[in-house]
């Protein structure tokens, strides 16, 4: 199956398509983010690790134990503000969890002869809300066009037979749009 990466992969170096993608604290703060609003059971999955870089000893050593990145204690302090301030957020809390919500659906659907597959954050009566952090929401457009959302939207959309929405927070002011 082909995923909305893979596209971003294709375009971006296909030389790169097929290879397992680096670790990066973006997509670990964002994973963070997702699992706290929407799988909060899963939340015993992550590392913190109570260091003020990652190139301290302390981060290190405890990286090289785990075997992968962690988190640091202020990145999880910062992150469940903005937690907090997207779940108090009645507008877009509502939509969130409205009891037709459905949490981390996976789908598989043919596009032109390929099959893709995808998994949607939330899927509710009216649409479809992907949860985005950012860290600059004046700039998140831009940043959706880099990381091919565009594309994720249409293909989510078409899966699902819904409308796409994003709700985003910005990880620093914790603005929302």
């Amino acid at each position: 199956y082909l995923s909305n990466s893979n596209i971003g992969t294709l375009l971006a170096n296909p030389r790169d398509f097929g290879k397992p993608s680096k670790e990066n604290i973006n997509f670990l703060l964002g994973r963070f983010f997702h699992v706290s609003m929407l799988e909060p059971d899963k939340l015993n999955e992550f590392d913190v690790v109570e260091a003020s870089t990652r190139n301290t000893k302390v981060y290190k050593e405890a990286s090289i134990k785990k075997g992968s990145m962690l988190l640091l204690s202020k990145e999880v302090d910062q992150l469940n503000l903005a937690i907090d301030d997207m779940k108090s957020n009645n507008e877009l809390s509502s939509q969130i969890y409205d009891d037709s919500s459905e949490y981390e659906v996976p789908m598989i659907s043919d596009f032109f002869g390929v099959e893709f597959k995808g998994k949607a954050d939330i899927v509710n009566k009216d649409k479809i809300i992907d949860i985005k952090t950012t860290s600059s929401i004046n700039k998140f457009r831009s940043s959706a066009s880099a990381y091919n959302y565009d594309s994720q939207a249409f293909i989510y959309s078409s899966m699902f037979g819904k409308p796409f929405e994003f709700f985003v927070i910005d990880k620093a002011t914790r603005q929302m749009k």
